[in-house]
């Protein structure tokens, strides 16, 4: 070919800014979340939502496990929050896992945006270490802000939306992906893990 580059006649660059996503204040949880009966919602009236969820999850209640209570205070200094500053972003965990050397955290995200499409529970970080205690926690947001919740049944909160049946299940935290024993999702560990997490892509209705 004769064609040669020339010239940039025109050049348009568009900005945005960054926010990453963070936990923040109390939120209610959507209706379908909140009849799954899988997800403890803390009730903090604080940044501090993440530590309180870690907290209750390694110190179960089961009378009110969502009340911020002074015994639970008392359970969250038992953990290290050197240089964890509140919100707690994605990024953030990182450090927190590196300085909490017994704990894996896993986030996953919920999508409702379009009325048309049955909502979904997709991850949105999944720890990189094979951790003693493993924590799974939601994202949800509303306009103003966004508030990290418990996870106490993967199973219960995915099950429907993967299989579409009730029964207990076992999953993979990276694809999602349902399994009948826990061979079966061991020997597929050994491959899922060496890629990223993934978002399903649901087909159109």
């Amino acid at each position: 070919s004769n064609w040669r580059f020339r010239a940039v006649e025109k050049l348009d660059i568009n900005t945005v800014a960054y926010r990453p996503l963070k936990g923040n204040s109390y939120i209610p949880l959507p209706e379908e979340l909140a009849t799954k009966k899988a997800i403890t919602n803390m009730k903090n009236e604080d940044n501090e939502c993440f530590k309180w969820c870690i907290a209750r999850a390694l110190n179960p209640a089961e009378t009110n496990p969502q009340r911020i209570t002074d015994m639970l205070r008392t359970q969250a200094k038992e953990l290290n929050w050197t240089d964890i500053e509140f919100p707690v972003t994605l990024h953030a965990i990182d450090r927190f896992e590196k300085i909490n050397v017994d704990l894996g955290v896993n986030v996953f995200g919920y999508d409702d945006s379009d009325k048309r499409k049955k909502s979904f529970v997709y991850p949105l970080r999944i720890s990189k270490y094979e951790r003693t205690t493993a924590v799974d926690l939601l994202l949800i947001a509303n306009d103003s802000t966004n508030h990290y919740c418990l996870i106490n049944s993967i199973s219960r909160l995915l099950t429907a939306q993967v299989s579409g049946k009730h029964a207990t299940r076992l999953y993979c935290r990276r694809c999602l992906n349902s399994f009948d024993n826990k061979e079966t999702l061991e020997k597929h560990n050994v491959y899922c893990s060496q890629h990223e997490a993934v978002r399903p892509m649901l087909p159109k209705p």
